[in-house]
């Protein structure tokens, strides 16, 4: 009987120590003025403005539809008050628009089915307003809390690479064609670009978090830069972005 209360009392104990934290490897992490992590998103870019590529006698206006567009990087925040926060977010981010529409070259007709891809390198910078919820805790330890923010700011973005590829079709001497191209249109394309950012989103936890995040994305400047005829493309893009923080 001894052995069995001594047995239980050890268990008790265990339990206790478990639920409370009292364990030194068991200790809850507690949240910082400053915290890092990783962000992810997926969405869809287009342009506002048609698209142009000019090269030889080939003279092409689209107009631009949505593609998938995405952006990963990592997050830097530093808490300001319980409700207002900065965030600072380094990432790689691809952008541009398809098109699907027929054209005329060289008297033939033709249809497209085609898409601009420009990569960026970017750094948002974001002021956060959120909602404060009250702590609770059970058991000594602190429950992980639901609040809701808003975003906005700015950022700046340097451009690494652009391409237009896609696929071409038609039948320009009654026989069936298709065919696939790729070109490299960095030089139509500024080498920086900024705008602006608006956001709504969510977060989950305590000291590590947990967020979703709804955006959109519109470039001030003009995207294009190119003499001898008219692009001002303008990047508008919206995503859905996951992030975690340490």
């Amino acid at each position: 009987m001894q052995i069995k209360h001594y047995l239980l009392s050890v268990i008790f104990f265990v339990a206790v120590s478990l639920l409370t934290g009292t364990d030194a490897h068991a200790q809850q992490k507690q949240p910082t003025n400053t915290s890092i992590g990783l962000t992810g998103s997926i969405g869809a870019s287009t342009h506002l403005n048609n698209f142009r590529f000019v090269s030889g006698d080939i003279d092409l206006d689209f107009t631009p539809n949505f593609t998938t567009s995405f952006n990963f990087g990592f997050i830097v925040r530093r808490k300001l008050t319980d409700r207002l926060r900065l965030q600072a977010e380094p990432s790689l981010s691809r952008l541009g628009a398809s098109y699907s529409e027929s054209f005329e070259l060289r008297g033939f007709n033709f249809q497209t089915n085609s898409q601009s891809q420009l990569l960026y390198v970017q750094l948002p910078l974001l002021l956060q307003i959120t909602t404060v919820t009250p702590e609770q805790t059970v058991f000594g330890r602190h429950r992980p809390e639901t609040t809701y923010h808003v975003s906005a700011g700015i950022f700046g973005g340097y451009l690494l690479d652009a391409q237009f590829s896609g696929e071409n079709t038609g039948a320009p001497v009654g026989i069936e064609f298709s065919g696939t191209f790729s070109n490299d249109i960095k030089d139509q394309y500024s080498d920086f670009d900024a705008g602006a950012l608006l956001g709504l989103g969510l977060e989950y936890g305590y000291a590590t978090k947990i967020g979703l995040e709804g955006r959109i994305q519109y470039s001030i400047l003009p995207s294009g830069e190119v003499s001898g005829f008219s692009f001002d493309p303008h990047n508008l893009a919206v995503s859905l972005t996951a992030y975690f923080l340490f």
